[in-house]
């Protein structure tokens, strides 16, 4: 009798004729407020590091490093993938600017915008987040031959003297 009960209860208050209210009757608790946060110093950017003044970025691809005006041009073989050397933001992927073939810009933590250009495919979209060796593409062929250009910039665009670590 006291399964056929509890099923007609529940079948009335499911049609709003009762209505059913369950309290807790524990006392409340005082929720604590957490202590002020002491404000952190910035560790220093995980994916790029200075040493002597020179900023140390790590190679996006394994080959041949050649410096180049605005960084570097790393020969390597077609169709390598190339990856991201740190956590950010993509700002673009595409193929608009002149001399670059598809292009990939992402911006790091500290606000560092990384270059990744002559790729031939891109596998990140705009506005994507990507970490550490993440894949962000493939390596293009030119007429020199196969490789990535790569370059560090400021947050106005303006290139940064950078030594990229193999």
């Amino acid at each position: 009798m006291k399964p056929l009960s509890l099923l007609l209860f529940i079948f009335i208050s499911s049609c709003g004729i009762v209505h059913i209210e369950i309290r807790d009757r524990a006392p409340a608790q005082k929720v604590q407020k957490p202590p002020p946060q002491v404000q952190k110093q910035e560790s220093p950017p995980k994916q790029v590091q200075k040493r002597e003044g020179s900023l140390r970025v790590p190679s996006p691809v394994r080959g041949r490093a050649v410096r180049t005006e605005r960084g570097y041009h790393i020969t390597t073989a077609c169709g390598e993938f190339f990856r991201s050397v740190g956590e950010g933001k993509v700002l673009y992927a595409g193929d608009d600017i002149k001399g670059y073939g598809w292009v990939v810009m992402v911006r790091g933590e500290e606000d560092l915008v990384f270059v990744y250009g002559k790729a031939e495919r891109l596998m990140v979209k705009v506005g994507e987040r990507v970490v550490k060796g993440q894949v962000l593409g493939k390596v293009g062929s030119q007429p020199e031959g196969c490789g990535l250009l790569f370059e560090v910039r400021d947050p106005e665009g303006r290139p940064v003297n950078f030594e990229l670590v193999l």
